[in-house]
């Protein structure tokens, strides 16, 4: 069995609000919780940052399973 860390997981489990990880970051709330729901990515420097705040690998933030989109939203892998 899988269990899949997310990084609101790891916000509260570490007693963190949104605020405050995005402070952290250096973004603005409202984009923190639009990437902590899923609707934006984050970059690579921000999974770099978040690694060192919760101090967790890199690789925790990533799946096997990795999916491209064309320019119109559609997978196609």
């Amino acid at each position: 069995m899988n269990v899949k860390i997310t990084p609101k997981g790891l916000r509260v489990s570490n007693g963190l609000n949104q605020e405050e990880v995005a402070e952290h970051l250096g973004i603005s709330l409202t984009q923190y919780r639009r990437k902590e729901n899923g609707k934006v990515r984050f970059y690579a420097d921000e999974i770099y940052k978040l690694s060192k705040l919760y101090d967790v690998p890199i690789a925790i933030f990533f799946t096997d399973e990795v999916s491209y989109k064309d320019t119109n939203g559609v997978n196609i892998i």
